[in-house]
């Protein structure tokens, strides 16, 4: 116990070099990630796939990992030079990512990187990931591909589209999808925004503090700021495929950290008992970082996009989120407006990371 304390703690201290320091046409196979709460592991192994893919690198689709696997068993205590001599040799893989979700809520990911390119002796990556709560593990997890690709977290991240007329244009002149976007109209009730959820506890629909009209206002107390934290999401909005949107949001902030989750739906059918429905297909992250008690925008470009084309979504919500430490914040200005069209379906590329994560994973 006290040697594996031990190599965690080197590992932090010195992390042994090996890493990339690039996302794109570097291998990355994450495998068995196990966990307490059951289904957490895979959700985790998925989040991790998919924000590599998503900054270019090549992945593995799962039936081709499961295939090659054959019922072998990996997990924190698998040595690194097994993890290597698996990735080199079966799957030609450069980083090799295995872990443990402990705990729940609040939970501790545990991952090891072990990069195949030195067979005697690999480079290996060890880090532990505090989460609150379920909607941080995927905060982390994407934070975690760039460590783990030895790259540095994007300062600005959320802007794909710069330095085009025609953008600025749609961007400036396209109606906002979004209704209600300053929170001013009143819902049936009169309680609350019209076209958004109704008001939870510790939420209010409140005079603006610093000008004129409304704002929607968080209130939170220790409790909820260290657990779940507090959502609020809008209505249902349209979205086409392959289409680049472009998101922004004002926020104000006394204490409480802000997220925005821009959550892609595909309509499935009734089937197996489970009635028709919309289920999320897609997420977009979006972390502020603008300073407390002032207001700031934040501004993020995305296409909406699923793993698998036929759950392409068709739906979008904004979740307006915030967690620790307890206090208030204010949200207001939201804004969606679709910036670039999707391409001809002549033109659009192949996804090459999945094709290539196939051929590859084939033993």
């Amino acid at each position: 116990m006290l040697a594996v304390a031990a190599a965690w703690a080197a590992a932090r201290a010195a992390p042994p070099p090996g890493k990339p320091g690039r996302a794109e046409g570097v291998a990355f196979l994450p495998l068995t990630v196990t966990s307490d709460e059951k289904g957490l592991g895979a959700k985790v192994q998925q989040m991790l796939r998919f924000k590599a893919k998503r900054i270019g690198a090549v992945v593995y689709d799962s039936s081709s990992i499961k295939e090659a696997l054959a019922g072998r068993k990996v997990s924190l205590d698998t040595p690194p030079a097994e993890l290597a001599a698996l990735g080199r040799n079966t799957f030609r893989a450069d980083i090799v990512v295995t872990g443990h979700v402990a705990g729940t809520e609040p939970y501790e990911v545990s991952l090891l990187a072990v990069y195949t390119g030195a067979p005697e002796q690999p480079h290996v990556f060890r880090q532990r990931y505090a989460c609150a709560n379920h909607h941080l593990i995927g905060v982390e997890m994407a934070g975690a591909v760039f460590d783990i690709l030895g790259m540095a977290r994007p300062t600005d991240p959320l802007r794909m589209l710069r330095a085009d007329p025609e953008i600025d244009r749609r961007w400036r002149d396209a109606p906002n999808l979004v209704k209600n976007p300053g929170f001013e109209q009143a819902d049936p009730s009169g309680k609350g925004p019209a076209h958004w959820q109704a008001l939870e506890k510790q939420m209010a629909w409140a005079p603006h503090p610093d000008g004129p009209g409304k704002a929607l206002k968080y209130d939170m107390n220790a409790a909820t700021a260290g657990s779940y934290g507090l959502d609020f999401y809008s209505d249902w909005i349209r979205i086409e495929a392959g289409v680049t949107y472009r998101f922004s949001c004002r926020y104000k902030t006394l204490a409480p950290t802000p997220k925005i989750f821009l959550k892609g739906y595909h309509p499935f059918e009734a089937t197996g008992g489970y009635p028709a429905q919309r289920r999320e297909t897609y997420r977009r992250q979006v972390h502020p970082t603008g300073r407390k008690n002032q207001w700031n925008r934040v501004t993020a470009d995305f296409i909406p996009e699923a793993t698998r084309p036929e759950h392409t979504p068709t739906f979008l919500k904004i979740d307006l989120y915030a967690y620790w430490p307890a206090g208030v914040i204010f949200w207001d200005d939201v804004v969606l407006k679709k910036v670039r069209d999707a391409p001809p379906k002549a033109m659009r590329k192949p996804d090459s990371a999945g094709d290539a994560a196939k051929t590859k994973a084939s033993p």
